[in-house]
């Protein structure tokens, strides 16, 4: 499978729905990625199977402040430097771009800097979803080093990171501010060998999938419910947002009244970097880790944390977050406690 023309919108709009109001918008990156594959050629995706056993993989994403992409949107060409600084120092050849977290920008930037670094971009990620830190993927529960953090801007200046542990993404967020706040990382590099167990596989194909059904659709909620059906999900509620404060990065809430068939209902929606809980009656109905994903019923497009308006149609839509966040472990790193909620996990199942 290759990603080029027609494929970037559906993946673009899987990794949205994946996002669950994080990571900015994936969209945003189809402009960067066209450009990219224009240039060099589409994307291959493959398999952890298909890859040589003595290479690596190398995780890569954007890092900085999502609204000074709007001023600096970087070029892509950074996972190239970084390519090169990685082989130097474990002299071996990288062959593979892994996606940090296909949720949001990341995983439409991830096409960008694969197609720059002439890789094949690994069918699989670190999260399943997005979120908002580094060490919230799944290679950490796996107890893979995140050292050396090498971190790139446009200018080809590189900084290696030799830290694990917070201070690691402390000294790579300090650097990046010192490129201007934007910069793109590589870290938790991994043999081929390290990566079965280690990644969440699949998520490529998975936002596709999500993606195509979307265009299938014949109306949000239609889509909604196939992604539901097909991915074990809740369509959780169509209906209004009657009162919105969110703000990116700070815990705050939004209120849903249902509509049609939902006519009755009262939803309050808790708001961070990504879409954290829904509760019904003073119930959690669907909390972080799993995805919350809000649409607007009118556009289409998934709607991302601070961007909920007084007024707006919407679907609301729950899906299971990848196995991996619900033993104790993934909890413990990204449950609603760790994200400053005083909720029970409630897991999605479908009905």
């Amino acid at each position: 499978m290759h990603l080029a023309g027609g494929l970037l919108r559906d993946f673009a709009r899987g990794c949205d729905v994946l996002g669950g109001g994080g990571g900015s918008q994936a969209r945003h990156a189809l402009p960067l990625a066209a450009h990219a594959i224009e240039q060099t050629g589409p994307v291959q995706v493959v398999e952890v199977g298909e890859l040589p056993s003595e290479g690596l993989v190398m995780p890569c994403s954007f890092l900085g402040a999502p609204a000074i992409g709007a001023e600096r949107i970087g070029t892509g060409r950074e996972a190239a430097t970084l390519r090169g600084h990685l082989e130097r120092h474990f002299g071996q050849p990288v062959v593979a771009m892994l996606c940090n977290g296909i949720g949001g920008i990341h995983g439409g930037i991830s096409v960008v800097l694969a197609a720059h670094a002439g890789l094949p971009l690994l069918d699989a990620d670190g999260m399943g979803r997005a979120f908002p830190g580094m060490s919230l993927v799944s290679m950490h529960l796996a107890g893979v080093a995140p050292e050396p953090v090498l971190l790139a801007d446009e200018h080809d200046r590189v900084v290696a990171v030799h830290a694990g542990g917070v201070w690691a993404e402390r000294m790579a967020r300090s650097v990046v501010v010192g490129f201007g706040d934007r910069g793109v990382s590589s870290e938790y590099v991994m043999t081929v060998d390290q990566v079965a167990g280690a990644v969440i596989e699949g998520s490529v194909s998975k936002a596709l999938r999500i993606g195509e059904l979307i265009g299938q659709a014949a109306s949000v909620a239609d889509a909604a419910r196939a992604i539901a059906a097909e991915f074990d999900g809740v369509l959780i509620a169509e209906g209004k947002v009657t009162a919105a404060l969110p703000e990116p990065g700070r815990h705050t809430s939004a209120t849903i009244e249902g509509t049609g068939s939902d006519l009755g209902r009262r939803l309050r929606l808790e708001v961070g970097d990504e879409h954290l809980a829904v509760i019904e009656d003073g119930q959690a109905i669907a909390t972080v880790p799993d995805i919350i994903t809000v649409f607007d019923t009118y556009t289409g497009e998934t709607l991302g944390a601070g961007e909920l308006r007084y007024g707006q149609r919407v679907v609301a839509l729950a899906l299971p977050c990848p196995e991996v966040w619900r033993t104790p472990a993934g909890l413990d790193l990204a449950g609603p406690a760790a994200f400053g909620l005083d909720l029970p996990y409630r897991p999605v199942v479908a009905s």
